[in-house]
């Protein structure tokens, strides 16, 4: 693996350009994002390393280099925008951006290629339809919900430049009905965090609801086994979500959890904050998840299994469900959490009544249920590269 860092002047950057034309890939993803976003770029690690096509990772930060996940990916990391643009990546056909940052702009300058934004997951937040995207020659969702979103925003993506491709990261997420039956009945809290906008209260549901749901779930009898694994920025922008999060890390801790769970193994509440366990080594431990509007909730639709969706502005539910089509196959939680132990009831049972809904929503969001995204993505590519 070549991880090229550093700046200025010396052997390194005439070595990294004599690695480039020697390899000539024909495929990168870049990320100009901070470190505490990589979560983002390491999310398409795997499906990039499975494509048939010689590729690189291209980065911008030291610290975001370091956070980066372990990968069979040639890596390239060169902070300084003179030294990355003096590049030359003539080879490359398809450039793949998993966040919209201004550093991005020192790669869409290239001329000789296709550049595409992949994102970090669907979603019916209003950041899943950034007018940033439009910047970009081709726009990749997950399904139909994803070009319909573009479509209703009218930020300026055209629809034909928006191509479905399904979510090839959720080839190992367990679809319903395979989840074993040794262990207790899991349900998995995963609020999303508080956004960029001091004005949003409703963005996150940790706030306002978060330790609600934690004790509602801990007195649940025949007791269920919470899993609580926030949104790798929570805390970030507000101290007040910040200090939510600590009280409910004190909650888990109090009532014999684990709060610094590096497994999923055993039967004890968990604190999942780390970069492993994943989120979907999670999703497959889970019976019935508790989420907000955001990508987990999409990502979720996979396993077809029961999901809760938090409405802590109190909208009306069918309001709701407009705003938010992810919801259409939710169980909704209003702020008081009152309908939280029958949802947990109903979702034992195993046969809930939101089954078949959850199946074709499923499609909606992500694709048609046989096509396999994983081929599907490597299809995208080398249209791109040929």
């Amino acid at each position: 693996i070549l991880r090229g860092r550093g700046s200025g002047p010396g052997p390194l950057m005439p070595a990294v350009q004599r690695w480039l034309d020697s390899y000539r890939p024909e495929a990168a993803l870049y990320f100009a994002g901070p470190a505490k976003d990589v979560y983002q770029a390491n999310m398409w690690l795997a499906p990039i390393e499975a494509l048939d096509r010689r590729a690189v990772v291209l980065m911008r930060s030291r610290e975001a280099f370091s956070e980066l996940a372990d990968t069979r990916l040639p890596v390239i990391c060169v902070p300084a925008s003179v030294d990355f643009m003096n590049l030359e990546l003539g080879s490359i056909r398809a450039t793949l951006y998993a966040a919209n940052v201004g550093a991005n702009i020192h790669m869409l300058r290239e001329p000789g290629m296709k550049h595409v934004f992949v994102g970090h997951g669907d979603s019916d937040k209003a950041a899943s339809v950034n007018p940033y995207s439009k910047v970009y020659d081709e726009v990749w969702v997950a399904g139909l919900a994803g070009r319909e979103r573009y479509a209703r925003a009218g930020v300026g993506v055209l629809d034909s430049d928006i191509v479905e491709i399904g979510r090839p990261q959720l080839a190992g997420v367990h679809t319903f009905g395979a989840e074993s039956v040794d262990r207790p009945f899991t349900v998995l809290y995963a609020p999303t965090w508080e956004g960029w906008l001091d004005d949003d209260p409703y963005h996150t549901s940790l706030v306002l609801m978060g330790p609600r749901i934690v004790k509602a779930l801990l007195a649940v009898r025949p007791e269920v086994r919470l899993i609580y694994k926030p949104h790798p920025l929570t805390g970030s922008r507000s101290k007040e979500a910040k200090a939510v999060h600590e009280r409910v890390v004190e909650m888990i801790r109090a009532a014999g959890g684990d709060v610094e769970a590096t497994s999923l193994d055993g039967t004890r509440h968990l604190v999942v904050t780390g970069r492993t366990p994943g989120l979907f080594d999670c999703f497959n431990q889970t019976n019935l998840l508790i989420s907000d509007v955001s990508s987990v909730v999409s990502d979720f639709v996979q396993s077809e299994r029961p999901y809760v969706v938090a409405n802590p502005g109190g909208l009306p539910e069918d309001e709701f469900r407009r705003q938010y089509p992810t919801s259409r196959a939710a169980y909704l939680l209003s702020r008081d959490c009152g309908e939280l132990e029958k949802i947990v009831s109903v979702a034992r049972v195993g046969d809930d009544p939101m089954t078949e809904a959850r199946r074709e929503l499923k499609t909606y969001l992500l694709g048609p249920a046989d096509a396999n995204p994983m081929d599907r993505f490597r299809e995208e590519i080398g249209r791109l590269c040929r």
